[in-house]
């Protein structure tokens, strides 16, 4: 797949030629992670996706990965079922090129930057948006891939402004069993308060494939997990000032390759979140934000033939202002400090390290044109600094009709593990670096919303090992590609009201060097979904398909996944939920050697009583 700019132009335009006659239109939503200031969904350059409370709840997905896995141009890979490590590769970018943020706040870990997702609950999360492609001169190191934005539940639950209650149990195969609660209050003071709890376990099925990873364990490998969060805020006439707190306590059990095959091994993760934020608006053009966290993991393996542990932690402090010259343009600045810190059984040398980011950016939109610049320079105590931009540009040819570029830099700092591990680690290594460019068109009206970008992505200075399995610079990686996305809603007489959404990618993410498929990454990708509400009940259906790939020099075939969901009111305040996962019983691998859930059978009920 070799794309020349016009080539790229042609394509884009044969494509968007069915969809132009499509009519429809979204409800305003907005999201601010692809441009750091509020604006409505449809009106982001970078693609962005939004997943609402009530898309999880209609999904009825029991974590994370499996909520993120129905988006266009994700795949997500995880060693066995729930628990076990996932890894989310956004449009073919290596995973530890996806950042993971938690109410602002970097998720992934300092050993290999991959964020813990199989320990996310979804009890506490009020909404997640999702950026794919190169934002890191929004966010800094990691982001070549995308964004995924994790926003914590806060004291309006559903929007109400007095006190609100949410519990739910859920029940299933393989002796799952999850109970979540979520309470929250808002007095007329501004004062509010949210907690959520959550608890989940499952004895699981045999993670590992003893026929292609032989002399592991057979047994279960179970999963438990206990989820604490609380937020508290006061809003003033001119601001508001908060303080989450989360804390999630997991344990698995898996199949090391190491060790006897009678060995049960057994892993401990803590994860836990602490921020405290405040916006000031000193006037009407002109917004204050300042924050400080704490973001903590924590992994004991402490229970397997080779014991290890790994604490990372980060503390951040930052300071942004969002300054609006007039309607429609606006300007955004920011200057960030974090303090990494991993403590280990390995002996880290140096094993701390500090990081000063600053970062300006410029929004505007003027009758038919729109435009976003933004620039940041991160400055790291021990490899030094890198510079990164992104300049996108839309031109409506209609109210309803948009044609947009986008170009843009991007870098991934070296991880400890790639700088300081006794054995293999390089502190001259320089930071990996991407550039990519996009174009698309984007037709919405009433309510249909058609999508449609061809990207380009080339990374150099890539870290692997050479023959002395020393950590270097050497690789070079490209992904080219096109991602259609469709969705829409409609109204049918005796029917109610139907939601439905369909994407395909079709992308060619490729060694440069070598000139081999990238590891673990299907060519073509495609999602499907569909809700129907009728007088008391909501029924759904979730279909993917990910082509073959490769993995640990084998070919993972192709699969397709249907999930099939139901639910009816019982009362005004019961509802029962019922989920059939896998309805076609595939046999797949999203890992060589490593099983994936079989059908499963899900029942719940969530009481949401009227306080």
């Amino acid at each position: 797949m070799k794309y020349s700019a016009f080539r790229l132009s042609a394509l884009v335009t044969c494509l968007a030629l069915p969809v132009l006659a499509l009519s429809q239109t979204f409800l305003p939503d907005t999201v601010i992670t692809a441009s750091r200031v509020m604006q409505r969904t449809q009106d982001a350059l970078p693609d962005v996706s939004l997943i609402t409370r009530s898309d999880i709840d209609r999904s009825q997905a029991k974590d994370v990965p499996s909520l993120l896995v129905q988006l266009a141009g994700m795949e997500v890979t995880q060693s066995g079922g729930m628990g076990g490590v996932a890894t989310l590769f956004m449009r073919g970018a290596e995973s530890r090129h996806a950042l993971v943020l938690v109410d602002g706040l970097p998720m992934n870990s300092l050993n290999f930057n991959l964020a813990a997702l199989e320990h996310l609950p979804l009890s506490g999360i009020e909404r997640i948006e999702v950026v794919r492609g190169n934002v890191s001169s929004l966010y800094g190191s990691a982001a070549l891939g995308g964004v995924v934005q994790i926003f914590t539940r806060q004291n309006s639950g559903s929007g109400l402004s007095g006190p609100w209650l949410e519990a739910s149990g859920q029940m299933g195969s393989e002796n799952f069993r999850s109970t979540q609660a979520s309470v929250g209050q808002k007095w007329a003071s501004g004062f509010g308060v949210n907690a959520s709890t959550e608890h989940t376990q499952t004895r699981g099925f045999n993670a590992i494939n003893p026929v292609q990873r032989p002399d592991t364990n057979p047994d279960r490998d179970g999963y438990k997990r206990q989820s604490d969060a609380v937020n508290l805020s006061q809003e003033f006439e001119s601001g508001r000032i908060g303080l989450m707190l989360r804390e999630t306590h997991a344990t698995v059990q898996y199949d090391s390759q190491w060790g006897p095959a009678t060995q049960a091994d057994e892993s401990k993760s803590v994860l836990r979140n602490a921020l405290l934020n405040a916006t000031y608006r000193a006037s009407k053009e002109l917004q204050w934000e300042v924050s400080v966290g704490q973001q903590e993991d924590k992994l004991n393996a402490a229970q397997t033939a080779y014991p290890y542990f790994v604490n990372s932690q980060s503390k951040t402090s930052a300071m942004g202002a969002v300054w609006t010259l007039w309607p429609n343009h606006s300007i955004t600045s920011g200057y960030e400090n974090t303090r990494q810190k991993i403590v280990s059984d390995t002996a880290y040398n140096p094993s701390e390290r500090s990081l000063n980011s600053w970062r300006l950016g410029y929004q505007g939109k003027l009758e038919n044109q729109q435009w976003q610049l933004n620039v940041r320079q991160d400055q790291y105590s021990d490899f030094g600094q890198a510079n990164t931009w992104y300049a996108g540009y839309a031109y409506f040819l209609t109210p309803e009709l948009r044609f947009k570029a986008s170009a843009s830099s991007g870098f991934m700092a070296p991880t400890f593990n790639d700088l300081y591990y006794p054995w293999g680690g390089n502190p001259l290594l320089r930071p990996e670096q991407a550039r990519s460019n996009e174009i698309g068109m984007q037709y919405i009206k009433a309510t249909w919303n058609a999508r449609i970008t061809a990207f380009e992505n080339r990374y150099t200075d890539l870290i692997d090992n050479d023959l002395n399995w020393t950590r270097t610079n050497i690789a070079k990686a490209k992904n080219q590609g096109v991602e259609v996305a469709l969705a829409g809603q409609w109204q049918l007489s005796g029917f109610g009201t139907q939601k439905w959404r369909v994407s395909m990618t079709s992308q060619d993410p490729q060694n440069e060097i070598t000139h081999q498929a990238l590891a673990r990454r299907a060519k073509t990708l495609a999602q499907a979904g569909v809700t129907q509400s009728i007088g008391y009940w909501d029924a759904g259906a979730q279909w993917r398909f990910s082509g073959a790939r490769t993995d640990d020099a084998q070919i993972l075939k192709a699969y397709s996944v249907l999930d099939l969901t139901a639910s009816q009111a019982l009362t005004p305040e019961l509802r029962l939920n019922l989920r059939v996962e896998n309805a076609g019983n595939a046999n797949y691998q999203s890992i060589y050697g490593y099983n994936m859930p079989k059908r499963g059978l899900f029942a719940g009920l969530k009481w949401t009583p009227k306080l």
